[in-house]
């Protein structure tokens, strides 16, 4: 199996002990490829010994269903079969935090269940600012057994979310921590949605919106316009609300098709014609998910990312943002350290004693941040 003619030249190799399976250490390429291929897998080796080809599928890329016009209108192409419409749309909430990839190999005969990030071959701590390992079991752990079976009687991949407040990207959630699931996914990449699948048994599922059968541009838009109106910014760099939908166009040969709507204030970052320059919102939510995969935020990391979406020219005339957006991101994380070193430092529980811990962190913070280290401590404390 050639890398080469699956992933072209985005891909990369890997060599790494699989946290799930610790006497399995695996060997292969990981795809960056922006397409069905994203994060896929090949693996080739196994402690060192040469295995039968591995192909892996994983969470595809996802992409808008129109392209933009010079004059600001939008061409759209609404996957048809050659009898013409999907069979059924299903329109899910698209949430706002880091997938993971429930997957399996073979190796002598047994079967090994394991997890991964998009850009990752296994789901590790990852940097020192997201423990991913340690949140997913905290959060998954009690249902293993049950995702296990769904994946041995489907013979798929399952594609989750985990997010909440201890996660946060652009959208803040209530939920200190949870998971959902949001697709399975063959190795062959075709993809089901939770209501294809026979059983999900115990595990909670992303919320079904709504379903469509007919004027789908209509629809997309109305959506849109939803979606807008209940999108706040309620920090700087984060917001309240749903961070876009993804609609599921299931076809009567079995194939479904994923594809996002975003809240117009979030799409316009990525279609503003005649832009000179990205927006700062993405840049931010680069930053944030490349904290997946690194310890450190680089520039050349964050480029590597963005041009999954972006062209190269636009990317270099957008350094200075994304150096400022590098700034902000790595300022927030350190705020948050230096917040949670000072309340270990104080001794004492939030939970039982707010008044008193409040009380002694008030001298080493500005009054205006109080609200701010609060939902810190209870978040990530």
């Amino acid at each position: 199996m050639d890398p080469k003619q699956l992933f072209g030249k985005d891909f990369d190799t890997f060599c790494e002990v699989d946290p799930f399976n610790l006497k399995n250490e695996v060997q292969g390429y990981i795809s960056r490829k922006s397409n069905e291929y994203y994060g896929a897998l090949i693996i080739t080796h196994i402690n060192n010994e040469k295995v039968l080809e591995q192909l892996i599928m994983g969470t595809p890329k996802m992409h808008y269903p129109f392209a933009p016009r010079a004059d600001g209108t939008r061409n759209y192409y609404f996957p048809l079969t050659s009898k013409g419409l999907a069979k059924k749309i299903e329109v899910y909430e698209k949430l706002d935090g880091t997938n993971i990839l429930a997957y399996h190999y073979t190796y002598r005969d047994n079967i090994y269940l394991t997890y991964k990030t998009r850009l990752r071959p296994f789901l590790n701590e990852g940097s020192r600012w997201g423990r991913f390992c340690s949140m997913w079991r905290e959060v998954a752990e009690s249902k293993f057994k049950d995702i296990r079976l769904i994946m041995m009687e489907e013979n798929l991949n399952l594609s989750f979310e985990l997010y909440g407040a201890r996660n946060p990207h652009l959208v803040m959630y209530k939920v200190p921590l949870a998971l959902a699931l949001l697709f399975g996914v063959s190795n062959s990449g075709r993809v089901l949605s939770p209501t294809r699948l026979r059983d999900t048994r115990s595990l909670p599922i992303v919320p079904l919106l709504k379903t469509v059968d007919k004027d789908y541009v209509w629809n997309y838009e109305q959506l849109q316009e939803e979606l807008n109106d209940g999108l706040s910014q309620v920090e700087d760099g984060y917001y309240t609300g749903v961070e876009g939908t993804v609609w599921y166009f299931h076809h009567g040969d079995g194939r479904c098709v994923q594809l996002k709507c975003k809240p117009e204030i979030i799409e316009a970052i990525h279609f503003s014609a005649g832009a000179k320059r990205i927006n700062r919102q993405v840049i931010l939510a680069t930053c944030w998910n490349a904290l997946e995969n690194v310890e450190v935020l680089t520039i050349d990391f964050i480029k590597q990312l963005l041009l999954e979406e972006f062209r190269p020219e636009l990317i270099e005339a957008s350094h200075y943002q994304i150096e400022k957006g590098i700034e902000f991101v790595t300022s927030e994380l350190e705020f948050r350290q230096r917040v949670l070193d000072e309340y270990k430092s104080t001794g004492k529980n939030i939970n039982l004693h707010k008044a008193e811990v409040m009380r002694m962190l008030s001298p080493k913070f500005e009054k205006k941040l109080m609200r701010k280290i609060y939902s810190t401590i209870t978040n990530f404390g």
